[in-house]
């Protein structure tokens, strides 16, 4: 688990812990300064737990070990020293709950950048350019993400579409074939309609691709390729503020590496497209 910050992963995989292993996480969380100076029995001792459940833990959630883990927990603490954020209160002031929602976004973009794994980025965008035709499914607060992802990727003169209604996704998504792509975009990664609409794709040899923030959700075990958000979810549990933020910069970093690689072909697009708004917006000023 190279380059992955240690408490932004804790927190992505803390609904799947064990209760053992939440207690580790809940002290590691509380305390992560002093946890870097610790051993494991130390840590066993203070979390009330087994050291062989610190073991456990670490590996859990993806390191080798123990050591790894702290060597890695020291290097985020030191690159980024910013404190844990406080939980919202009904004493906050409006300034006060602005400042946390906007702080808690900050920290979900720097905690997805660190962790985005760029070869699956990479690979993807070779699998857009490649592909005959692109779906993109996304239901309730990814029906728009996935909107916007179709019409960029329209805007370079690819073939895309995307699908909200959970009675359109599976028949759009048992129509595919091979050569096309399908794109699922989940919060959760548990949602039945995109969950099936990509299963469905899958069976049909389509290349399949999810845009979730849990990295062991069914959508991202499914998916041939799956980049992970990292929101804040245990201090902010209003479902996927921060996490809507950064899977619309994952799919714009993908917007823009598309545009590059494509060089004049995407210009020329661009040009046209900025023709025809501007055509729009003269004739509304009439």
């Amino acid at each position: 688990m190279e380059n992955e910050a240690c408490l932004a992963a804790i927190r992505n995989q803390y609904n799947t812990l064990t209760k053992t292993e939440r207690q580790i996480a809940d002290y590691i969380l509380a305390n992560s300064s002093s946890v870097v100076e610790m051993s494991v029995a130390d840590l066993a001792a203070a979390s009330a737990a087994a050291g062989s459940a610190v073991i456990r833990f670490c590996k859990t959630i993806g390191y080798t070990g123990f050591s790894q883990f702290r060597i890695t927990l020291a290097m985020e603490l030191a690159s980024r020293p910013a404190p844990v954020m406080p939980l919202l209160t009904n004493s906050d002031t409006s300034a006060d709950a602005a400042r946390k929602v906007f702080d808690s976004s900050v920290r979900t973009l720097q905690n997805t950048l660190s962790m985005l794994d760029f070869s699956i980025v990479e690979a993807l965008v070779n699998e857009i350019l490649q592909a005959e035709r692109i779906c993109i499914f996304g239901v309730g607060t990814s029906s728009p993400i996935a909107e916007d992802t179709g019409y960029r990727f329209l805007q370079l003169g690819l073939s895309a579409s995307s699908y909200k209604d959970i009675l359109f996704m599976p028949v759009a998504a048992m129509n595919m074939k091979k050569g096309e792509l399908a794109i699922a975009i989940s919060h959760s990664g548990r949602t039945q309609a995109t969950l099936q609409a990509l299963q469905l794709a899958k069976g049909q040899g389509t290349v399949t691709a999810a845009i979730t923030s849990y990295r062991t959700s069914p959508l991202a075990q499914t998916a041939d390729y799956s980049l992970t958000a990292y929101p804040d979810d245990i201090n902010y549990p209003v479902e996927a503020v921060s996490a809507r933020l950064a899977h619309i910069c994952i799919l714009d970093a993908i917007a823009v590496i598309l545009t590059l690689r494509q060089g004049e072909e995407a210009a020329a697009h661009l040009r046209t497209r900025n023709e025809i708004l501007e055509r729009i917006r003269k004739k509304d000023e009439l």
